[in-house]
C-alpha cells in the first residue's frame, strides 16, 4: 500500500544539475556586470595646452631661472556625467629638469563641456645645472623654447546622487613652444590623458 507521500516524492538533483544551474547563475552575474560597467564607465578626458607664454624670463647670477609661466589649458568632458577634479598640479618641465609648477582649484565640470583652465606656474628657486641653462640660453636666442607640460589630479564622476570612486588622472603634453617674439598664433597642443 502506497502511503500519501509517495505520489509527491520529489527526485533529487544530480551532481551534475548543480553544477550547470551554478555555472548558468555566474554567467548572468557576470553578464549582469559587464554591461553595468560598460554603461557606467567613464571615457577619456581629453586635456590640451591652448596658449603658452612665458614671463619676466631671467636667470640669476646663481643659475637659478626667474618668471612665470601662463598656461591655457582647455579640458572637455566627453561623458555624459559631470566630472568633479579635486584639484590638478600643473608642472613644466624642459627636457627632464622641473622649471616650475602650480597647483590649479578644484572645480566640476558638466557633461559634454569644455573648460578653460589659466594656469600662472612660478618658476621654482633651485639653481638649475649649468648645461640646462645653457641649453635653454641657446633656445631663447633661438627664438623658440620647447617645454613639456605636465598634469596630474584626481577626478571622479557623478551619476545623479551616485559618484564612481576616484581616478588619478595624469597627462603629458609634450613640446609645447613658447614664442619670446609675439606670437600672432599658437598652434593647439593635444594632451595624452592616462585614467
Amino acid at each position: 500500500m502506497a502511503g500519501p507521500l509517495s505520489a509527491t516524492r520529489r527526485t533529487r538533483p544530480t551532481p551534475a544539475q548543480c553544477i550547470a544551474a551554478t555555472l548558468f547563475a555566474l554567467l548572468v552575474v557576470v553578464a549582469i556586470i559587464v554591461i553595468i560597467w560598460l554603461a557606467v564607465r567613464p571615457g577619456k578626458l581629453r586635456l590640451s595646452v591652448d596658449h603658452a607664454a612665458v614671463r619676466g624670463f631671467n636667470f640669476t647670477s646663481g643659475g637659478a631661472l626667474q618668471g612665470t609661466f601662463a598656461l591655457v589649458l582647455r579640458a572637455y568632458n566627453p561623458n555624459k556625467r559631470t566630472a568633479v577634479y579635486r584639484s590638478l598640479d600643473v608642472g613644466v618641465w624642459y627636457g627632464g629638469t622641473y622649471l616650475g609648477g602650480a597647483e590649479v582649484p578644484g572645480f566640476r565640470q558638466p557633461p559634454r563641456n569644455e573648460t578653460r583652465i589659466v594656469v600662472a606656474a612660478p618658476a621654482a628657486r633651485e639653481p638649475l645645472p649649468r648645461d640646462v641653462e645653457r641649453e635653454m640660453k641657446k633656445d631663447r636666442s633661438a627664438g623658440r623654447l620647447p617645454l613639456d607640460v605636465h598634469v596630474r589630479g584626481k577626478v571622479w564622476f557623478k551619476y545623479g546622487l551616485v559618484r564612481t570612486r576616484r581616478y588619478k588622472m595624469r597627462a603629458s603634453c609634450p613640446l609645447v613652444p613658447v614664442e619670446f617674439a609675439s606670437p600672432s598664433s599658437f598652434d593647439r597642443v593635444y594632451c595624452h590623458v592616462h585614467i
